[in-house]
């Protein structure tokens, strides 16, 4: 809050001042009014196990704050850095709330002694935005994914990455739907997404598939607990000309615990836990990593219209009368559905439907152009 001086020096004041320049300089000024009770209060208790617990620590940290607890607060920030001494977002947040105990602060981030580097200040203020963004804003549990419409029995587990909101989501596939498990923390590419060439340090939207795992004896410290290449460039990507290789999914060096949201050139990269914990759902060569500019999500009967409307589609235009065993993918913003049809050894074969002038056009793996038209308009 620039301009601002704090000159009371009586604690009361001094927490609640605290909390107001933590949400002006995180630009959430809904965090600083009191939680009002909704619809949405027994959603939000029900997810509640699905939260990992830094980012449950440290939203207990800020709501101690808020609700002029600051030694609750600290205690929750020790509990936290006990757990992961290499969090540098809840470093910066008790040095303030000790600070705050002995002189007023203006901003996030007035530690005393030399200053960290700006860029490096700017850095941990986006985590805490897309952090506390989750915290506020979970997706309610009764939606689904508009990304992720039928999952194949070869697939028990799906990753969805929200590079808007900076998560990476665990779905199980329950009788070929999409159940939300787990979410993470995610940092993408430092130049955002939509990547076209080799070195534009942005990642690619599409559907891709886990190609190996690299284990971390076999990578440098860079890449922490290890990693899992992608299919990047795909074949749609290959027809859209697009360039480049090695994008991948991995952790962080051994002496930090995350990175800010856009930092990457062109990974996805989690904490290390959540990247160990996250083996156990992936299967080499079948766990479908789609990559979303924006997630969206709907309501059960319109994520079940959408979902029969393009399986009549698929079944219309491939003349294939059973695709039970297939899974079926949604990208809104590039208007392209992608399914995959198990195949008896190897990976699954890829086929595309996309939408141009109100009309869709089938693409096989082995097609770069549209092969036939379907008679009926785009819905």
């Amino acid at each position: 809050m620039p301009g601002a001086s704090w000159t009371n020096a009586n604690p009361r004041s001094m927490l609640i001042r605290v909390f107001i320049t933590l949400c002006a300089l995180l630009t959430w000024p809904s965090l600083c009014m009191a939680a009002p009770v909704n619809s949405q209060t027994q959603a939000k208790v029900q997810t509640q196990a699905l939260t990992p617990l830094p980012d449950q620590l440290l939203a207990q940290a800020l709501q101690a704050v808020r609700e002029q607890r600051l030694t609750d607060a600290e205690a929750d920030i020790n509990r936290l850095l006990k757990l992961q001494p290499d969090f540098h977002l809840a470093q910066l947040i008790r040095g303030d709330i000790l600070l705050a105990r002995s002189r007023p602060i203006t901003r996030l981030g007035a530690v005393d002694g030399k200053p960290p580097a700006e860029d490096k200040l700017d850095d941990l203020r986006d985590e805490a935005r897309a952090r506390l963004q989750r915290h506020l804003h979970h997706p309610d549990p009764r939606l689904l994914p508009a990304a992720v419409l039928q999952i194949s029995p070869a697939q028990p587990f799906v990753l969805l990455a929200d590079a808007a909101r900076s998560r990476l989501y665990l779905f199980e596939n329950i009788a070929g739907e999409p159940r939300l498990l787990r979410d993470y923390y995610l940092s993408i590419g430092r130049m955002g997404t939509e990547k076209r060439r080799e070195g534009d340090k942005k990642t690619p939207l599409g559907v891709y598939r886990i190609t190996t795992h690299l284990p971390d004896q076999r990578l440098t410290d860079f890449y922490g607990a290890g990693a899992f290449p992608l299919n990047y460039p795909n074949a749609w990507d290959r027809a859209q000309g697009r360039t480049g290789h090695g994008i991948w999914l991995h952790g962080v060096p051994s002496d930090t615990y995350s990175r800010a949201p856009n930092s990457s050139d062109g990974c996805l990269v989690v904490t290390n836990p959540d990247l160990v914990e996250l083996r156990r759902f992936i299967q080499i060569g079948q766990t479908p990593v789609i990559i979303a500019g924006h997630v969206e999500w709907m309501d059960r009967s319109a994520w079940t219209t959408q979902r029969k409307t393009l399986l009549a589609t698929f079944q219309k235009k491939t003349r294939k009368t059973d695709l039970r065993q297939a899974s079926l993918f949604l990208d809104p913003q590039e208007r392209l559905a992608t399914i995959d049809l198990p195949a008896r050894n190897g990976p699954p074969e890829n086929l595309y439907l996309h939408r141009q002038k109100g009309r869709w056009h089938l693409i096989t793996s082995g097609h770069t152009q549209p092969h036939q038209k379907l008679a009926r308009n785009d819905p």
